[in-house]
């Protein structure tokens, strides 16, 4: 065979071999493209089965106990337009079930704290501190104050006892003592007593200016006064309630001001030994000293009240 009869023969089966591979190429791409296509759809669809699992586990999930759980939780963040739909949730699925009547009261209670919350800031506001409502019987963590009297005198008395004995203190020149007669509950059996002070008023702020002190009021006889015996009326390991004479001294160019006596919301005031007679008292401690300075925010949360108002000016 000669030489360019070869040369022939090995082009033609070239161009043959190319023809065919280009012909097959296009159908490979096209098998390709479909089967990647069907996998696309095949996830997408595995995607929405999974949701849709997600969604009846979730709805499962979805008791009644769990509704309420929740209904509370966004009560405590403040988000009470998110209970709406739980509340709806709870209504549809379950009906009249102990958890809906327990979280709608909870629900109406958080409502109307809120909206009290809101008319007081509101009226602090256009009125300052005088749109407090002053109570006489603060609660501070596990005590009551119970306030039977405040007044301004030259003279504290404290200790009385059934001899008709008592001790007492004179105010200093230039001041007087605001006497308060306070009976202090507490379901604790040793309690700290509760931080009640004076603020003076000027316009926005109030300022302190003095702090009470606890004397106890009374003694059942003259040896538990001196320690000879135990006066368990004085004992709230004993006693749910103890009265106690208590007294701020107010120098009189505050005493004629505008001025406030304020609870702080802390108990400070620690029992402990003391020197003397009674050899037990109450006395303050380094966390009473509360704000120097308020304002009205101070008093929108809760934590400060006002006990008393003093020399109110006309109109408000």
């Amino acid at each position: 065979m000669s030489l360019k009869l070869t040369s022939g023969l090995i082009f033609l089966a070239v161009t043959a071999l190319s023809a065919c591979n280009e012909s097959a190429a296009p159908a490979d791409v096209a098998t390709t493209t479909a089967e990647l296509a069907r996998l696309k759809s095949e996830n997408e669809t595995l995607k929405t089965d999974k949701q849709k699992l997600q969604r009846q586990v979730e709805e499962l999930q979805q008791t009644p106990e769990a509704l309420l759980t929740k209904v509370k939780a966004l009560i405590a963040s403040g988000d009470l337009g998110q209970t709406t739909p739980l509340l709806e949730t709870m209504r549809t699925r379950f009906g009249d079930t102990p958890q809906l009547k327990v979280a709608t009261t909870a629900v109406a209670q958080a409502q109307a704290e809120s909206e009290r919350k809101q008319a007081l800031a509101e009226e602090l506001e256009a009125r300052g501190f005088y749109a407090i409502k002053p109570t006489m019987s603060p609660v501070i963590g596990n005590n009551t104050l119970k306030v039977e009297s405040l007044k301004l005198a030259n003279t504290w008395t404290f200790d009385s006892r059934n001899d008709g004995e008592y001790h007492y203190r004179d105010a200093e020149k230039g001041s007087s003592y605001l006497l308060m007669n306070v009976t202090v509950q507490s379901t604790d059996k040793d309690p700290m007593l509760p931080e009640v002070a004076v603020y003076t008023i000027d316009g926005k702020e109030m300022t302190r200016v003095g702090a009470f002190s606890y004397e106890f009021r009374r003694w059942q006889s003259y040896g538990t006064f001196i320690g000879l015996y135990h006066d368990f009326k004085n004992d709230f390991a004993r006693a749910s309630a103890v009265p106690f004479n208590a007294a701020a001294s107010v120098t009189n160019v505050y005493a004629k001001k505008p001025f406030a006596v304020v609870a702080s919301g802390k108990n400070c005031y620690e029992r402990g030994d003391a020197i003397g007679q009674p050899n037990v008292r109450y006395t303050i401690g380094v966390e009473c000293l509360s704000k120097t300075v308020l304002t009205i925010d101070d008093f929108k949360s809760g934590g400060f009240q006002v006990v008393s108002f003093f020399n109110k000016p006309k109109g408000v």
